[in-house]
């Protein structure tokens, strides 16, 4: 292995921690109190990815939540008995079937949205306005790169 492709991924592999990390110093104590009780990080991750993807698989949303289809299946089921999405068949495989968000399930991310803008605005507050700007071309970055890789792998 070349020096220089031993230190592109250290640095891939440090920035991925790191990405980690501040993922869970933004968001360890963030627990939005918000009806319906009982519904945890997963279940809230799921409703969002739903509303902003709209109506997918249950094998979709659950890979985006880092679930195995199976394991997804009782969080899918809680945001239907909740009425925050429903079951509807996909018109392109009869077999299969979709989720999709509920207006209930909209009004509920919306409040989400909203608590989560000020529950970053807080605890981003620390930050200067260069440091902002660098994160916020830090994520875009990584949200681009994200965008080629699962393009890549789908092929």
């Amino acid at each position: 292995m070349k020096t220089q492709d031993s230190l592109e991924f250290d640095n891939l592999d440090n920035g991925l921690r790191n990405y980690f990390q501040l993922y869970k110093t933004l968001f360890s104590d963030f627990h939005p109190e918000i009806s319906p009780p009982g519904l945890n990080r997963t279940h809230w991750r799921a409703l969002m990815h739903i509303a902003e993807s709209g109506p997918e698989c249950m094998k979709g949303v659950g890979g985006h939540v880092g679930l195995e289809a199976g394991s997804f299946t009782p969080v899918a089921d809680k945001l239907i008995k909740e009425g925050l999405v429903e079951r509807i068949p996909d018109p392109s495989d009869r077999r299969r079937v979709l989720l999709r968000i509920t207006g209930i399930g909209n009004t509920a991310v919306k409040k989400i949205k909203r608590m989560m803008k000020n529950h970053y605005a807080h605890k981003l507050s620390v930050l200067d306005n260069q440091q902002l700007s660098h994160l916020a071309e830090a994520m875009n970055t990584i949200s681009d790169t994200n965008r080629i890789l699962q393009g890549y792998s789908n092929e």
